[in-house]
């Protein structure tokens, strides 16, 4: 079962040879070696340590799926904020964009609120998908473009709480019906 982890405490042990046994306490099972540098520079930005950035889920892989989240956060309101982790600089905006639409579908069926971000490590630009499906990018560069982000806003007020089991939440049955069983969902183009 996948724990959530403080990202100031992964980012802070980061060069140690302890992040192998705290992410493997985790259940971490996989994790690219650019998106633990992703991590560890993202939680660079936040320089107030009253932004606590604990209780998020690395590497969240849905069952029977195979649908993975880099970085999920959920609250006491039914919110969910995920992160997807990018590190090349030219990285496709339109993929970034469709991969976040997918995102918001998979979340929906589990948050009443969903508030999507990828965050490319190499170019230090946080992309935001608006409610019209569309992408906003804000470069974050220097301190004070990243204070005045909505990223941060949101992140800064967001008090995650660990939800324990998130095979318990992202039931299968909630993604994979039967177009014969489900025709008009299916026709609707309401599910994948």
């Amino acid at each position: 079962m996948l724990k959530p982890a403080n990202l100031r405490k992964f980012a802070s042990n980061i060069e140690s040879e302890s992040i192998k046994h705290y992410l493997n306490d985790l259940g971490v099972l996989s994790i690219r070696e650019r998106e633990l540098q992703g991590i560890e520079r993202l939680v660079r930005h936040f320089i107030d340590e009253q932004v606590t950035l604990k209780y998020f889920y690395i590497g969240y892989s849905m069952p029977k799926i195979s649908k993975e989240f880099d970085l999920l956060a959920f609250d006491q309101m039914h919110r969910v904020v995920n992160i997807e982790l990018k590190s090349q600089v030219d990285y496709d905006e339109e993929k970034v964009r469709k991969q976040l639409i997918n995102n918001k579908y998979y979340l929906s069926q589990v948050a009443k609120e969903i508030k999507l971000f990828t965050y490319n490590s190499d170019s230090d630009i946080i992309y935001t998908l608006t409610e019209q499906d569309e992408l906003e990018a804000t470069d974050v560069s220097s301190t004070p473009l990243f204070l005045a982000s909505e990223f941060y806003r949101i992140l800064a007020t967001f008090d995650s709480i660990d939800m324990g089991n998130l095979d318990s939440l992202f039931k299968v049955n909630l993604y994979l019906v039967s177009p014969f069983r489900e025709t008009h969902a299916f026709l609707e183009g309401t599910i994948f």
